[in-house]
């Protein structure tokens, strides 16, 4: 029965050498039978990421390639443990899947692209009539165009957001990472949170209990600390406290984002960051986010081989973390700066 499903379908042992193959296995993967039998897995694919996503021993999640036999399919693999000592890898075809989300990254991209320039010229003019004093526009007119201007502007984010959540689905995008200095990034961050907390006085801190440096593209970096802290501060109520924090250890780094804003429900944590949801869409249109910022923080997470955890307990706090993998840290010193460590701001 097995050998018929339209899954690809693989027997491994503990050391994750070939033991079995269906028939859509040996079509997909170019399996060569009995000859590869008994031989390992990551050798008979011979994909880089594969290997890494092994080694990573994290089985939890899946893994996205071509498949090696047949280029024109898309495949998902799962790895799960089986008996003792024996593991099934499950390979299913997202042909058609890949195939609709790259119709949606392009729709995003060339819709946001269409809509940046009428929305500016809009804006602009909105901005020249808020700037200007002619005393033919009444006051009721004033008001109007300050709401045309107050929404015009909230378009531009929207807009702005999209084409960055565009650019980072992009598989062909790839910018360039280096070892990055993050305490000047930080603290930047915390300035910047004083300045969009504005009238709330919201108590701002900022811990840094680590001289390391961080391996990733500094752009990306900030716009994920700017995310997570907008967020935080539009959703803490006055006077609340804000703590941005960097932390290495023998399981590699750690910067969180916290709040002792409004919280979380448990049940909604795990969609937080697809785009546009929101977990109170009243309160966040008030606050004018655009719903895009924390899908384009798991974006930055995904490309830079981290983990994003949510905390949170509604009325009373939540934490953001992003876990990097230890092989993306390293130790500051003095001679950083002729091993390409970007520590400027």
């Amino acid at each position: 029965m097995v050998s018929r499903l339209p899954d690809a379908i693989m027997l491994l042992d503990d050391q994750l050498r070939l033991d079995w193959a269906n028939q859509t296995a040996v079509s997909w993967f170019g399996f060569r039978l009995p000859q590869d039998f008994q031989r390992s897995l990551v050798s008979l694919l011979n994909l880089p990421e594969f290997s890494q996503f092994i080694q990573s021993g994290d089985y939890k999640r899946s893994f996205d390639c071509v498949a090696p036999g047949a280029p024109a399919i898309a495949v998902r693999i799962r790895v799960v443990p089986f008996r003792q000592g024996q593991y099934i890898l499950q390979a299913r075809d997202v042909t058609q899947v890949k195939k609709l989300e790259q119709m949606r990254r392009d729709f995003m991209a060339n819709a946001s692209h269409e809509l940046r320039t009428p929305i500016s010229v809009v804006y602009g003019y909105l901005d020249m009539m808020m700037e200007d004093d002619n005393e033919g526009i009444s006051q009721e007119w004033r008001l109007a165009i300050r709401q045309m201007h107050e929404q015009t502007y909230r378009l531009r984010q929207i807009i702005d957001d999209m084409m960055t959540l565009s650019r980072l689905e992009d598989p062909e995008y790839d910018e360039e990472h280096k070892f990055v200095e993050l305490a000047p990034v930080l603290e930047s961050a915390g300035n910047n949170a004083t300045i969009l907390s504005g009238d709330k006085n919201h108590m701002i801190r900022t811990e840094i209990e680590s001289a390391c440096v961080l391996y990733c593209n500094k752009k990306e970096i900030e716009s994920l600390i700017a995310n997570l802290v907008s967020n935080a501060v539009r959703y803490t109520p006055d006077k609340g406290l804000i703590s941005i924090r960097w932390l290495v250890d023998a399981g590699g780094g750690s910067l969180s984002v916290s709040d002792t804003g409004i919280g979380i429900e448990a049940a909604e944590i795990p969609r937080i960051t697809e785009r546009f949801y929101r977990t109170d869409p009243a309160r966040a249109r008030e606050t004018g986010g655009t719903g895009l910022g924390l899908a384009i923080v798991k974006r930055i997470v995904n490309r830079h081989q981290a983990n994003l955890t949510v905390e949170s307990q509604p009325h009373r706090f939540s934490i953001f973390t992003v876990h990097f993998p230890p092989e993306r840290i390293r130790k500051n010193q003095k001679t950083s700066e002729t091993a390409g460590v970007d520590s400027g701001s």
